[in-house]
């Protein structure tokens, strides 16, 4: 499909959208530019705005902000705002996350210990399970980092969620409804994903993906954050991929405690990984020291099977509440008209 360039670039000092005032250009991407702004209306805060700059992602950028505007989650990357800069070019405003990404990170350490990896991708996998989508373009690029408080810096602290780092899953422009009826925005013949963390099924199709395809594309973050380096790599994007789809990852290089599970993530066919993102969850918590290994989760599926129930207890509540308001209400009124 040809590319409908809409040519709109911001310098430090310009607004966008007579609110946002450019800091920096946070990244350029093939849909647009995210930059670093001060929220005018809101005493200066940090936001990242992404606009958009090629006409032909508009789906995509739209479908972005449906995932993001319909998710409730700590680690989802918050949708603020949305409008038009001069009534033609679209954009988004975002939480700035002053932590950068999981690249940044292991560009500055190379590698991770096994505990933190872990960790950071059990906070992934919470963010993964709010947005009920398979995001199908996982990489570190996309995975963002809040600065941790108490002078921690940048350290994951296994199941620190209040004063450690914050991990929040970013870019949802390639996210697909994990409803089998939802209409792919992918075109033939297009590469839809980074190869490095690609699936050998997305490799072949990228229309017939499921949650199988985040969770190899997990094994592949976690294998390159405790190895510094990812499993497949070569100088061309249809090397790797073929990579993906025949070679076999050199898992001698994994630390032993994490080994059974980038083994298992990084099958080759779909139904031999992990049934389910929670399954991967429990192992990986394990490895973190948040569980121990045999015990039974409360929630073994990918909604939250505790918070179906707490769902429910509040549907009761508020019934309750609804028919004491209701009957008090219609007794006032008796007593009014049948004195």
């Amino acid at each position: 499909m040809a590319r409908s360039v809409l040519g709109r670039r911001f310098k430090r000092g310009e607004t966008i959208g007579d609110r946002y005032q450019v800091v920096k250009v946070l990244g350029e991407g093939g849909a647009g530019c995210v930059y670093r702004c001060k929220d005018l209306k809101k005493e200066g805060d940090d936001v990242a705005v992404k606009l958009l700059e090629d006409a032909g992602e508009a789906a995509r950028f739209r479908r972005e902000a449906r995932v993001m505007n319909r998710t409730r989650s700590p680690h989802v990357v918050k949708l603020l705002d949305r409008g038009f800069h001069d009534k033609q070019f679209p954009y988004l405003a975002m939480e700035f996350m002053d932590g950068g990404s999981v690249r940044d990170l292991l560009d500055r350490r190379g590698k991770l210990p096994i505990e933190e990896a872990c960790w950071l991708l059990v906070q992934t996998i919470g963010g993964l399970k709010a947005t009920s989508s398979v995001h199908r373009d996982l990489k570190p690029e996309n995975l963002l980092l809040s600065k941790g408080n108490k002078g921690r810096g940048y350290t994951l602290v296994p199941g620190d969620v209040e004063d450690g780092v914050t991990v929040k899953v970013s870019d949802f422009g390639l996210a697909k409804s994990r409803d089998a009826e939802s209409v792919s925005l992918t075109h033939s013949g297009q590469v839809m994903g980074t190869p490095v963390y690609m699936s050998p099924e997305q490799c072949r199709n990228t229309k017939r993906v499921s949650v199988k395809t985040d969770i190899y594309a997990l094994g592949v973050i976690l294998y390159e954050m405790v190895c510094g380096k990812p499993p497949f790599d070569a100088n061309n994007i249809y090397d790797i991929m073929a990579m993906h789809c025949n070679d076999e990852p050199k898992l001698g290089r994994v630390p032993s405690e994490v080994r059974g599970i980038c083994e298992r993530c990084l099958r080759k066919e779909p139904g031999k990984r992990f049934t389910s993102l929670a399954a991967l969850e429990r192992d990986l918590k394990v490895v973190a020291g948040l569980r121990k290994a045999g015990a039974k989760d409360d929630d073994d599926g990918e909604g939250g099977g505790f918070g179906i129930w707490v769902v429910i207890a509040i549907v009761v509540l508020a019934g309750l509440l609804y028919a004491g308001w209701y009957y008090r209400e219609r007794a006032s009124w008796l007593d009014a008209i049948f004195p």
